[in-house]
């Protein structure tokens, strides 16, 4: 190799295998294995190999924070990212599939808006209530699968021109598949495909990459993951197998595998292995793996000490030389959490927290408002590329989505430049309010009513105060800027926040039944045959962040709405483990 690939030498043998192969594959990652890192690799190797190319290197993220990772790693490592893009499945199919084709789907032809989480539950509300149907306690997609609702709701967003979050896959998939043109336009534009955490891929998802892949089977496709960490299922993820990708893709792939965890001692390894649903031979290869460590299960402590306990263990952990971001404390589910969020915070006032905060504004990195406020409430100096990013991405929304038309070619530079000489206000919604007004006319953009934008603003804006008040939220200025803030402290955060991170010590609370697994597990007829399947996934996930040191708690007084009392997780308390 050339110094130009000097950096594949720091890559053990199978991961410079995947990063240099022309195979397509099919790569199992056991937890700890350097996945991002081949992932982040790959793309820098092509980007290097092709150099004077426009083709794109896709990596296909779960998440935004996945895909911002992979794109801060590439760019310590000086890497090109113009012909590199990263993003979930929903950004890729805006992107590269329903912004420039838009026009030859039927209902979208005249112009579309994607309504967010916040309209829809609207218009759920405002329809069950038109239908004489009580509302109050049902979530949307409960009063979605009524009928009536359904067919009401969807004539509803036809005669608006609008589509919801769930239906650009859709559109999507009939987009490429019922258009060889169009599969073909977009498979040139493309030379290699990387989807990461494969296990939460579902059907819809597969069926566009195949219809994308099967135009041009020039494209090298990578997908990587762990099935036994297949946590999403109830949202139809599929870890599909080799066989099943090649007569969907109609190619071949390569299985491989990344069996060796650089993240975990091996007593930790063997302790989570206990949990799996498919059998590997992971095993550990961390400079750590012969540290004994600790790894306990209490199911005896009262949910009321439960924050006193925690606090020994930290700050004993603490005075081992143990980093506050290396210590979380986890659970099953949300409601559990903002509890013991406040009760750390109390019992230990010196310490720093990364605990979840309710944000004034609603995640949807599809609406141009929220990219707006990332925008105008972080440093303006800090993460430039990614700033560059957003303010295109925010421009492509007005012109495709909003049918904006500008007399001047604008760049990301010139949006990022308004941006940052917007005046400040003391009130968070008052200089958003004033920022987003001032951008507006700085852009010539008509911004008034019955403008389909400006009551698109109107909805983010009152749904923002809302959750201030709902939340008792602050208004500040500054408050607002600490939104986006990278934090730091100990992480406080579910199990499937915590998934693809890593810590020295863990601290699980709330393995009850019921609460892991839900009770649809339990009691839900149509889903108990998948019971230890999903409990297994999840512990699974949760044991494989710890590198040291596990603290588990099935905790007692915890009552149902019957007033019962929660027992502990089967599938952890039938294990036979000598704990410490």
């Amino acid at each position: 190799m050339i110094d130009d690939f000097s950096f594949l030498k720091s890559l053990n043998n199978k991961q410079f295998q995947i990063c240099t192969g022309t195979e397509n594959y099919l790569l199992v990652a056991c937890p700890g294995s350097g996945k991002t890192r081949t992932i982040t690799y790959r793309l820098a190797y092509l980007q290097k190999k092709y150099p004077n190319s426009r083709k794109y290197n896709i990596a296909i993220t779960y998440t935004n924070r996945a895909a911002t990772e992979i794109e801060m790693r590439l760019k310590d490592m000086g890497i090109d990212l113009s012909v590199i893009w990263t993003g979930t499945i929903h950004q890729f199919c805006m992107n590269f599939i329903i912004r420039p084709y838009a026009m030859y789907y039927g209902d979208l032809r005249k112009g579309y808006y994607i309504i967010d989480e916040y309209t829809k539950e609207q218009y759920c509300k405002e329809i069950a209530k038109e239908l004489g149907i009580d509302a109050k306690y049902k979530k949307c997609q409960d009063l979605l699968m009524i009928e009536d609702v359904k067919k009401v709701y969807e004539e509803r967003l036809k005669e608006s021109k609008e589509i919801d979050f769930d239906m650009i896959l859709k559109i999507s998939r009939d987009l490429v598949c019922n258009n060889n043109f169009i599969a073909e336009n977009i498979s040139s534009l493309i030379r290699s495909i990387h989807v990461d955490e494969y296990q939460d891929t579902n059907e819809l998802q597969y069926e566009i990459l195949a219809g994308i892949f099967k135009a041009n089977k020039k494209i090298n496709m990578l997908f990587v993951g762990d099935p036994n960490q297949a946590i999403y299922r109830g949202l139809g993820g599929v870890a599909k197998s080799i066989e099943e990708l090649e007569s969907m893709f109609e190619s071949n792939f390569v299985k491989e595998e990344l069996n060796g965890c650089y993240r975990s001692t091996q007593r930790i390894v063997e302790y989570y292995k206990n949990f799996e649903n498919i059998k590997s031979n992971v095993y550990s290869k961390a400079s750590i793996k012969d540290e004994i460590g600790w790894i306990s299960y209490n199911r005896f402590i009262d949910v009321e000490e439960l924050s006193d306990e925690f606090s020994k263990i930290i700050i004993e952990k603490l005075k081992e030389g143990v980093l506050e971001k290396e210590i979380c404390i986890v659970a099953p589910q949300w409601y559990q959490i903002y509890p013991i969020a406040n009760a750390m915070q109390k019992c230990l006032p010196n310490v720093k927290f990364d605990a979840p905060g309710v944000s004034p504004f609603k995640y949807n990195p599809m609406n141009p408002f929220y990219i707006l406020a990332k925008l105008l409430f972080t440093v303006s100096g800090e993460n430039v590329q990614i700033r560059k990013k957003l303010a295109i991405e925010f421009l492509e929304i007005l012109v495709m989505e909003y049918q904006v038309s500008f007399n001047e070619n604008l760049d990301a530079f010139f949006i990022l430049k308004i941006i940052n000489s917007v005046s400040k206000f003391p009130k968070g919604t008052e200089h958003f309010d004033n920022a987003v007004k001032f951008i507006m006319n700085k852009l010539k953009v008509e911004f008034k009513n019955p403008n389909k934008l400006y009551k698109v603003y109107l909805g983010f804006m009152k749904n923002t105060k809302e959750r201030i008040e709902r939340f008792n939220l602050s208004d500040s200025y500054s408050d607002f800027c600490n939104i986006f803030k990278e934090r730091d402290g100990i992480v406080i955060n579910t199990i499937h926040g915590i998934k693809g991170e890593e810590f020295n010590t863990v601290i699980a609370f709330d393995l009850l039944n019921g609460h892991l697994p839900h009770w649809d597990y339990i009691y839900d007829s149509s889903k108990q045959g998948l019971r230890s399947y999903e409990t297994n996934n999840l512990l699974y996930v949760l044991f494989s962040r710890a590198k040291m040191n596990l603290y588990l708690y099935s905790e007692t007084g915890r009552k149902t709405k019957k007033g019962c009392n929660y027992s502990a997780t089967d599938e952890l308390n039938s294990l036979q483990f000598q704990y410490d």
